[in-house]
C-alpha cells in the first residue's frame, strides 16, 4: 500500500483539513470470505422435529402471534402498522449452528423493500435491541458487530444467487461492500425457506469505515443514499436535488442519526456533498480549480461502475444508491441490491446491449473527462482478467448452486407457485409472462447466458465510452 497527502479547502471555508489516502494497486484485491467456499458442510443443523437436517444456519424468529408491520412509505397502500401502531414488532431471534448453543437475542422487525413487499415471499429489517429496547450490536456467522441486518428472501430472482455472487465479487473489488451469509428462515414455526442475511449500508468497524464526530462539531463523517424521496426522513437539500440532476431521486442522510445527528450536522452534510457535486459537475470546465480525483475515490467509482454494468443493475445510480465520505476520506460508492439485475426487472426487459450508468448521478459527468474515461477502461481489462473473466463468474455460480444442494428443494416445496405460470399474476413474476422461467436450473442457467452475453458485448463496446469525454459532445453546454 502507498500513502499520500493531500490537502483539501472547501469553498467558503467551510472545511480545512488533509486526507490521508491509501492507494491501491489495481491488481491488489480484498480478501473476502466466500461462504460457499470456507463453510464447513459436515456440520448439520436439525430443521424441526423430523429428521431433516440442514448444513446452513437457521434463523427462528418469534412473533408471538404479533403482526409483521411494513414500516413503508407513509400513505403508501401497502403500508401496515403493528397493532400498538409502530412501525416494528418487538420478536425473539434464535439463531442455530450445528451442536453450538442456540444464539438467543430480542430484535424489532418489519418488512423491507419497495415493490418486493408485494411478493409472497417477504424480507425483512431486523434491529437487534437489549432488554430495555436500546440498540445492540451484535456478531452474526462471522460478520462484524452491527444492530442493523436485513434479511432478504429471494423471490423474483428464481435462481436465488444474483445478490450473493454479485456482493461477495463487489467486496473483492471495492473498498466496501456488505456481507452476506445464506440461511434457513422459520417464523413462528412457519418454514419460510431459504434467506441472504445481508450486512446494511451502515457505520462501523468492519463496515462502512467511518469516524465518530467529535462532541460539539458541527463537522462530521457522513453516509448519504439516493432514493425515493417519499419514504425519506432525513433528506437532504443539496447539489444533485435542487439542480434535479438527481430526478426523481432525492439524497438522504443516513449517518449520523440517532444520538449523533444534529441539524448543524446535517447542514454541514449538504454543503459537504454539495461542494463535491459541484465540483464534477464543473468537468469539463474549471479543472485546474477543482480537482475531483482528490475528493472522490476514482477506483472505487470505476469498479461501482463496472460492477453495475456487468450485472446490468439498472437501479444502481437511480435508487438504493449509497456514497460514504471520511472526515479524512474521500467520497466512495458503495454497492446495494441486484435483485433486478442480469434482465430480472419486474416490469420491463434489458437485453444485453447498451449501457444504464452514463446518464446517471455523478457519471454523466465524470465520464465527460478524458482521464476518467481511459482509467475506468484500463480498469475494466484488469478486472476482465481477474476476478471478472466470465468462466469464473459461471464457476462462481455453479459453485454456489451445489453449495445450497438440498435447501433449494425445501424452499421450492415451500415456494412451489415460483415456477407455476398457471398461478401467474403481475406482483409476483416478470412481464410479460413469457419472460418466467420454469425452474430453478432454468433460472440458473438463464443468469449465466445472459451474464456471458453481457460480458462480450462490454468487451466490444467498453471503448465507446471515449465518445462521452469527446468535445464535440458537450461542447454547446455551459456552467449554470
Amino acid at each position: 500500500m502507498k500513502h499520500r497527502l493531500i490537502f483539501v479547502f472547501t469553498i467558503c471555508g467551510l472545511i480545512g483539513f488533509v486526507l490521508v489516502v491509501t492507494v491501491m494497486d489495481e491488481t491488489d484485491f480484498n480478501k473476502r470470505y466466500h461462504q460457499h467456499e470456507e463453510w464447513n458442510t459436515a456440520v448439520q443443523t436439525a430443521l424441526d422435529s423430523s429428521d431433516s437436517k440442514t448444513h446452513l444456519p437457521v434463523i427462528k424468529i418469534d412473533t408471538a402471534g404479533q403482526q409483521i408491520p411494513s414500516n413503508r412509505i407513509k400513505g403508501s397502500k401497502t403500508n401496515s402498522l403493528a397493532e400498538d401502531g409502530e412501525g416494528e414488532i418487538e420478536t425473539t431471534f434464535t439463531l442455530y449452528q450445528g451442536e453450538s448453543s442456540p444464539i438467543s437475542l430480542l430484535t424489532n422487525i418489519h418488512y423491507r423493500g419497495n415493490s418486493s413487499q408485494s411478493f409472497r415471499k417477504k424480507s425483512y429489517s431486523l434491529q437487534f435491541v437489549d432488554q430495555n429496547n436500546k440498540e445492540k450490536a451484535v456478531t452474526l456467522l462471522g460478520m462484524e458487530a452491527d444492530n442493523n441486518w436485513a434479511l432478504h428472501g429471494p423471490y423474483l430472482d428464481r435462481s436465488f444467487i444474483r445478490n450473493y455472487v454479485a456482493m461477495n465479487i463487489a467486496g473483492e473489488m471495492m473498498p466496501y461492500a456488505p456481507d452476506v451469509r445464506f440461511v434457513e428462515l422459520f417464523i413462528d414455526e412457519s418454514y419460510e425457506g431459504l434467506y441472504l442475511l445481508m450486512e446494511k449500508v451502515t457505520k462501523g468497524e468492519g463496515r462502512v469505515p467511518l469516524t465518530t464526530p467529535e462532541t460539539n462539531s458541527r463537522q462530521t463523517s457522513y453516509i448519504v443514499e439516493v432514493d425515493r424521496p417519499d419514504k425519506m426522513k432525513y433528506r437532504l437539500n443539496e447539489f444533485v436535488s435542487y439542480t434535479n440532476k438527481s430526478y426523481p431521486s432525492g439524497t438522504e442522510f443516513i449517518y449520523p442519526t440517532g444520538k449523533q445527528y444534529t441539524e448543524e450536522r446535517q447542514q454541514f452534510v449538504e454543503r459537504d456533498f454539495s461542494y463535491i457535486a459541484h465540483s464534477i459537475y464543473q468537468i469539463p470546465y474549471a479543472q485546474e480549480g477543482d480537482r475531483y480525483q482528490d475528493l472522490l475515490d476514482v477506483q472505487a467509482f470505476y469498479d461501482y461502475f463496472i460492477i453495475n454494468e456487468l450485472f446490468r443493475n439498472v437501479d444502481a445510480g437511480r435508487y438504493s444508491t449509497y456514497f460514504y465520505r471520511d472526515m479524512r476520506g474521500k467520497l466512495t460508492p458503495v454497492v446495494w441490491d441486484f435483485n433486478n439485475s442480469l434482465n430480472n426487472y419486474q416490469s420491463t426487459v434489458f437485453d444485453e446491449t447498451g449501457f444504464s450508468l452514463t446518464q446517471r448521478i455523478f457519471y454523466e459527468q465524470l465520464l465527460q473527462d478524458e482521464d476518467f474515461v481511459n482509467g475506468l477502461i484500463r480498469r475494466y481489462d484488469t478486472l476482465r482478467k481477474t476476478k471478472l473473466k466470465t468462466e469464473r463468474l459461471h464457476h462462481y455460480m455453479d459453485e454456489t448452486v451445489a453449495f445450497l444442494g438440498d435447501s433449494i428443494t425445501r424452499n421450492n416445496e415451500r415456494w412451489r407457485n415460483m415456477y407455476d405460470l398457471t398461478e401467474y399474476d403481475t406482483f409476483n413474476y416478470l412481464r410479460p409472462m413469457e419472460r418466467n422461467v420454469t425452474s430453478h436450473q432454468e433460472a440458473v442457467q438463464q443468469m449465466k447466458r445472459y451474464v456471458g452475453k453481457r460480458a462480450a458485448w462490454l468487451d466490444a463496446h467498453i471503448g465507446t465510452l471515449h465518445q462521452y469525454a469527446h468535445p464535440s459532445r458537450h461542447s454547446h453546454e455551459s456552467i449554470k
